[in-house]
């Protein structure tokens, strides 16, 4: 994400446009009439599978209950010269979440589900370790609105065929990341615990009753959370760097194993846009399906104005005349996929694709299909482009205030001063931020080194929070949110374990593969240098406190912060623990010098077992 982010931009400064031309739009569109949009996105489709290498994509549109369009482009098996259709099973990924949470509310509507009980009252064996005195119970609604404090991930598993039932026992020894209920952080293990649960209630195991209880009412005859014979013959091939590879097997069953196609999606976004009816039989209340679409936590000030429904995100599309936007996307190692419903519209798209290039195309192709609906349909014109930004000169003492030490999801980010400009510093990258008002900036790249040039980089807006200092940027549906680091103290028993690490308890496949893994202190921060590769290719340094002379955590807000690592005494060398993997140090390295540089900014105050105040 964080990488995608800052190539994407700079991608936009420096590339020359040159391709085929788009079809002419007629001067006489008649409202409701869609043969301009789909030879426009016959057109743009291939155009934009080409330039990100994706082979196959097939995309669905509703409009109310009837589908408008439905079909597939380039190939679901590029070696076999298999067309991609409409019946094309794709892997969905994080769609899953939200049949998972319409299969709970199924539940809750009978009275079997309990939406703000205790999950102990469903999993009894179930408990989490935690740095915060006596946190609230965490609750199927926290679960299914990512508000649980739940790390993202326990990443050790994840593609493998181990029970999800087993995350039960490996989860007692792990952390939470945040306090429940305060902040949002996107979870895997969210999902995956009320899938848990809807098994001890059904009494059946949660990828049999999802089948009979929602998808199959649902005359989705082509989607399930796991392969069978019927799915397998329509599966696509999934590619990595222009590569086939298998559909990967997934441990979390409920947050990301469905298998569909456009057109068995196309029926639940028909379901969703007729308040819970299909093909005259009522499925679900009215009343269900506007819960799981109202936003949750919605005081939380940490969430920076994010909203977040049960199972569905409420927040961050915008489609210009659409009203409320209701939505989720997904990936695996090699497919993605983006479904978006206007409620008050009652339109909806669907769009999957069979490369782990293909997430900047789904998401604006389903974003596109949605305009221009609205635009064949109802006669709403596109808004005029937004103008330049107006840049303004602020005063050192002004910009002085947002220097500092960052950690952005995670990894170290450093903004410091040059005159009268900022200077964000990050993966390697670096990045001048130009103030639009004395608290939002814009980044500009200088082209060949020399000319300033604004790019589509998500703006930075400055604020304080609870007396914390955040650097909040809004992009596609996320807020990523870069927290200021604070001055605290790495203790003598951190600094002795400086050096290289490796996993002495390997899988076969990771969801994120650790090529090296180095612990350091740099300009009296505790860091962890890890070469990032699988999902996503990245060199990052990542902020860490110690919470004590035996357990630290990752400092700041966002996906996979907040997860705490401990040391463990086996009587081998030195070791510690991590979502599941155990790391040994392979050579005793003497202590990292401190490493001449900004000076870290005046924080909390830091207690005397080292851990941060907040």
């Amino acid at each position: 994400m964080l990488k995608s982010l800052i190539s994407v931009g700079l991608a936009a400064a420096l590339a020359l446009s040159g391709c085929a031309r788009a079809p002419e739009r007629p001067a006489d569109l008649a409202v409701g009439d869609y043969r301009y949009l789909r030879d426009y996105l016959s057109w743009y489709i291939p155009e934009q599978m080409a330039k990100h290498d994706v082979p196959g994509v097939s995309i669905a549109l509703v409009d109310g209950d009837r589908v408008v369009w439905a079909t597939g482009f380039g190939y679901a098996d590029r070696e076999r010269r298999v067309p991609a259709d409409a019946d094309t099973v794709y892997q969905a990924g994080s769609i899953s979440k939200v049949l998972t949470a319409t299969a709970a509310m199924q539940l809750v509507e009978q009275g079997r589900l309990r939406l703000d009980a205790p999950l102990t009252d469903y999993l009894p064996d179930f408990s989490m370790q935690s740095r915060w005195p006596s946190p609230p119970p965490l609750t199927p609604r926290a679960l299914l609105a990512h508000h649980a404090g739940l790390p993202t991930y326990y990443l050790k598993g994840f593609f493998s065929n181990q029970p999800v039932a087993a995350l039960v026992d490996q989860l007692r020894v792990e952390h939470l990341a945040y306090p429940p209920g305060q902040v949002f952080n996107y979870s895997n293990l969210g999902p995956n615990l009320v899938g848990l649960a809807i098994e001890r209630v059904s009494g059946r195991p949660f990828v049999e009753h999802v089948q009979t209880a929602l998808l199959e009412p649902l005359g989705m005859r082509h989607s399930a959370f796991a392969l069978n014979d019927r799915l397998a013959a329509r599966l696509a091939r999934g590619y990595v760097d222009d590569r086939a590879v298998d559909p990967v097997t997934i441990r979390d069953v409920p947050s990301g194993a469905l298998l569909s196609s456009v057109n068995d999606l196309a029926r639940f976004m028909r379901f969703v846009l007729n308040d819970g009816r299909l093909d005259g039989r009522q499925i679900v209340a009215p009343a269900t399906l506007a819960e799981m679409r109202r936003p949750q936590y919605a005081d939380a000030p940490l969430d920076f104005g994010q909203r977040f429904g049960l199972g569905w995100m409420l927040s961050g599309i915008d489609i210009p005349g659409g009203g409320p936007v209701v939505w989720h996307n997904g990936g695996t190692k090699a497919f993605l996929s983006q479904m978006i419903v206007l409620p008050e519209r009652r339109l909806g798209v669907v769009v999957l694709a069979n490369a782990e290039s293909a997430g900047p195309l789904v998401y604006d192709v389903a974003e596109q299909t949605l305009r221009l609906a609205l635009e064949a349909r109802d006669g709403l014109q596109p808004p005029p482009p937004a103008p330049e930004p107006v840049f303004i000169e602020l005063d050192p003492e002004v910009l002085d205030r947002y220097v500092g030490d960052y950690s952005l999801m995670g990894t170290l980010a450093r903004i410091d001063r040059d005159g009268r400009r900022l200077r964000l510093h990050v993966l390697d990258h670096t990045l001048d931020l130009a103030a639009v008002s004395e608290t939002e900036f814009r980044a500009r790249y200088r082209l060949l080194g020399l000319v300033p040039v604004t790019i589509p980089f998500p703006p930075v807006e400055f604020t304080r929070v609870a007396g914390r200092q955040f650097a909040v940027l809004r992009d596609r549906g996320v807020v990523s949110v870069a927290e200021k680091v604070p001055d605290y103290e790495v203790p003598d028993a951190w600094r002795q374990r400086t050096g290289d690490y490796k996993i002495v308890n390997p899988d076969d496949q990771y969801l994120v593969q650790l090529d090296r893994c180095r612990m350091l202190v740099e300009n009296d921060r505790l860091l962890l240098d890890i070469r990032i590769s699988g999902l996503d290719d990245r060199q990052v340094k990542i902020v860490v406190v110690p919470l004590s002379d035996t357990e630290a955590y990752v400092f700041g807000l966002g996906r996979n912060v907040g997860d705490v690592t401990r040391v463990v005494n086996d009587g081998g060398g030195v070791r510690m623990w991590y979502s599941g993997y155990l790391f040994e140090r392979e050579t005793r390295d003497a202590p990292a010098p401190v490493v001449a540089g900004l000076a870290a900014p005046a924080g909390p105050a830091v207690t005397s077992d080292s851990s941060v105040r907040r």
